[in-house]
């Protein structure tokens, strides 16, 4: 049973890992890569095994992408036992929308479809790298820098120092959560 009765949503992609088709673009990294899922090199965020096992001990956890299932099923599988995740949801559990002025496309990952499935909504805490993926539910968010590939980068670990204060509060959307990782401690 998870410490914290909360849900935690991970997003994937340049949260957790980065991918690229270009392998070219992470060869002048001292590791190329960590591993190959279809046309893409994905390397993992340092300390994401770790920070994952914390994570499924404090709360109930659930993997949200904007990617295809065929590419996140395989990815995660190389970071978690995929049995211990809620739930992996992809792009067709994503909301498509339309920026207006730029005429673009781009999805959005719609809170109210885990609340369909009786998750409470002051309950729900979502790490994601893109806050308009969020846009219509800016007070679960926790935004994170976005993964890039780099050996050095050390973000999960504060963030998992962050999640467990989170944890303790009756409603997350009541937090403000903007500029966290500043003071959260380094």
């Amino acid at each position: 049973m998870p410490r914290f009765r909360k849900l935690l949503v991970l997003d994937l992609d340049e949260t957790l890992i980065y991918a690229t088709d270009d392998f070219t673009e992470l060869i002048d990294e001292p590791e190329p890569g960590d591993f190959i899922v279809g046309p893409y090199l994905v390397r993992r965020r340092p300390g994401v095994e770790e920070f994952l096992a914390r994570c499924l001990e404090l709360f109930e956890v659930g993997v949200w992408t904007a990617s295809t299932l065929d590419y996140a099923r395989p990815v995660l599988a190389r970071l978690v036992a995929l049995e211990r995740l809620s739930f992996i949801w992809g792009r067709e559990r994503c909301t498509r929308c339309m920026d207006m002025d730029t005429r673009e496309g781009y999805w959005v990952k719609d809170l109210k479809k885990l609340r369909r499935r009786g998750y409470d909504i002051t309950k729900i805490i979502f790490v994601d790298d893109t806050p308009r993926k969020l846009e219509r539910s800016y007070g679960n968010l926790v935004h994170i820098r976005a993964f890039r590939g780099g050996a050095s980068d050390r973000q999960l670990a504060a963030l998992l120092t962050y999640l467990e204060g989170l944890g303790e509060v009756a409603d997350v959307r009541r937090v403000d959560k903007r500029f966290w990782s500043r003071r959260a401690p380094a």
